[in-house]
């Protein structure tokens, strides 16, 4: 009996409340995606920019992921700021990121960004960069960062896959 008065409750509280979750659980539109990709995007190369590994480890989510073109696995705040602090320590201390396009997923945001890295001190002059994919989730009010895929744009085509698109 009790059993059937909390599922009765439960199901009569859902029915109520669905017009409102469904409400606050709207898909924001393209053009709100890029705005919230661009601003996360600049605030993770005005860390980087600055020196702030430990920032940037700030914007992603509790269980956010990060994958380097490096080939490693960064799943926690503590080894994508030291892996971070590592790269720009090797000369690699400088970043620029253009969003190319943002769509809404549900909730969440996913979006293509082209990175470069620009070097100093021994790497003074050299460049490097590609693109990355960049996965965008809710933590309370704020964006953070749930997933970032990035590959490495080879100095030279070795695959043949570049002839079928621009550059």
């Amino acid at each position: 009996m009790l059993k059937r008065l909390i599922a009765t409750t439960l199901i009569a509280t859902l029915c109520a409340a669905g017009p409102a979750l469904t409400q606050q659980a709207r898909s924001i539109s393209d053009a709100e995606a890029k705005q919230v990709e661009v601003k996360i995007a600049a605030a993770f190369v005005d860390a980087y920019n600055a020196g702030k590994p430990a920032e940037i480890a700030a914007l992603f989510s509790r269980d956010g992921v990060f994958l380097p073109a490096s080939g490693t696995k960064l799943a926690d705040h503590q080894a994508i700021e030291k892996a971070l602090a590592a790269r720009q320590k090797a000369g690699w201390t400088k970043e620029t990121a253009d969003v190319i396009e943002a769509h809404p997923l549900g909730n969440d945001i996913l979006a293509i960004v082209d990175y470069s890295l620009i070097g100093t001190g021994e790497n003074e002059g050299k460049q490097i960069g590609g693109y990355s994919v960049q996965w965008l989730t809710r933590e309370g009010s704020d964006w953070r960062f749930k997933l970032i895929v990035a590959n490495l744009r080879p100095l030279q085509d070795v695959t043949g896959m570049d002839s079928a698109t621009t550059k």
